[in-house]
């Protein structure tokens, strides 16, 4: 999951809605150096590098997006291939199904999803989907793409996958954060600083709200559990809801907690604290605090593989990434990752770990068995 609304500045009050990445829960497994700059003035340069990337395990392909130049990279995890995709202009975020193969991109200046056939890795369609979208989540059962727009009215469209055919329908909310729950086909969504979720049922459209904490960022939900994690950044609090009863649970974090990644194999929660520099780790059962454990400067977000054990945080201040056993709870390791790492995403049959640099040009790739890093 990534920080969606963190910039390189601390201050609340300037914490806008920037890029939204998706990190999609499902059975699958999914979910980035450049040149040196200093630590204390990341600001200093410029953000033309990746900012969102996701992996489809079944081909082996990794697909990063550079909001700047308009382009999706995608990187063949064989032989490290590099083949950039022309998309729209303004492009904001992507989605992967890896059932389909397709990769899908929101551009935010044109009002459009391009759809990338992962076969031929070129664009096969784009859709309208209404002006300024800013997030995106699927549902690889359904094969449905939900799209949410910065200034929708209180609409998001909804995309069939197999016909690429469009279709508003209304949610009351501007959302700005989308999960989707692919065993009881329910989407969540958030807005900025909301403190309700909306819950939309996918068979008949039809939405609700629960209550929840201050100033939401972020959504993660666990399928497997049927469990739904909000992180509260105004009151350093993750809660969690039970979507069997809709019962909720407070459960207390760091500073600024943006984003939570799950271990559904332990059923551990690993909630991402900013403005702390620090992971706060949950056990999913109990709604407890097990640890917390260190990472670098301002970690941006974080990804699980849950086949290892092993989490990933990637820090956009210090520029590395913190690899965290989840056997321990301890730091097994602080690998360089260049300039301003912002996503994070996991290959859970190779045992490979990619981040994409915001403040560079390239895509860092690990080795999750020897935490050694090469650049792409």
């Amino acid at each position: 999951m990534v920080c969606r609304n963190a910039t390189f500045n601390l201050s609340l009050n300037e914490v806008c809605a920037t890029m939204r990445l998706n990190s999609l829960t499902v059975p699958l497994g999914l979910l980035l150096i450049v040149t040196p700059l200093t630590a204390a003035n990341p600001q200093e340069a410029t953000e033309n590098g990746p900012r969102g990337i996701v992996v489809n395990p079944y081909t082996d392909m990794v697909y990063a997006i550079t909001a700047s130049s308009g382009t999706v990279t995608a990187i063949n995890g064989v032989t490290n291939a590099v083949t950039a995709i022309k998309v729209g202009s303004g492009a904001k975020a992507l989605a992967i199904n890896p059932v389909t193969n397709r990769v899908y991109v929101i551009n935010s200046d044109s009002g459009t999803m391009s759809v990338i056939d992962g076969t031929k890795n070129t664009v096969t369609a784009t859709v309208d989907v209404g002006a300024l979208p800013s997030v995106i989540a699927l549902n690889p059962v359904t094969n449905k793409i939900y799209v949410a727009r910065s200034y929708g009215n209180g609409y998001i469209t909804v995309v069939d996958g197999a016909t690429n055919i469009p279709k508003s329908i209304k949610v009351d909310v501007e959302a700005n954060a989308i999960a989707v729950n692919t065993t009881t086909d329910k989407i969540y969504l958030v807005g900025y600083e909301d403190q309700s979720v909306t819950v939309v049922d996918g068979t008949t459209n039809l939405a609700g709200r629960l209550p929840t904490g201050t100033h939401l960022w972020e959504i993660a939900v666990d399928a497997v559990s049927n469990k739904v994690y909000l992180p509260n950044s105004g009151d350093a609090s993750v809660t969690v809801i039970d979507a069997q009863d809709n019962a909720t649970t407070t459960v207390a974090a760091g500073k600024i907690p943006c984003a939570v990644a799950l271990n559904d194999q332990t059923n551990v929660a690993y909630v991402l604290n900013y403005g702390s520099d620090s992971v706060t780790v949950m056990d999913a059962a109990r709604n407890s605090v097990i640890a917390t454990i260190p990472t670098g400067r301002r970690p941006q977000s974080i990804a699980v593989n849950p086949k290892t054990n092993r989490i990933y945080v990637a820090n956009t201040h210090s520029h590395n990434v913190t690899i965290i056993d989840g056997k321990t709870n301890s730091v097994a390791a602080v690998v360089e990752a260049g300039a301003g790492p912002y996503s994070i995403a996991v290959n859970t049959i190779t045992n490979r770990i990619y981040v994409a640099n915001r403040l560079g040009s390239k895509v860092t790739v690990i080795d999750g068995r020897t935490n050694r890093s090469m650049q792409l």
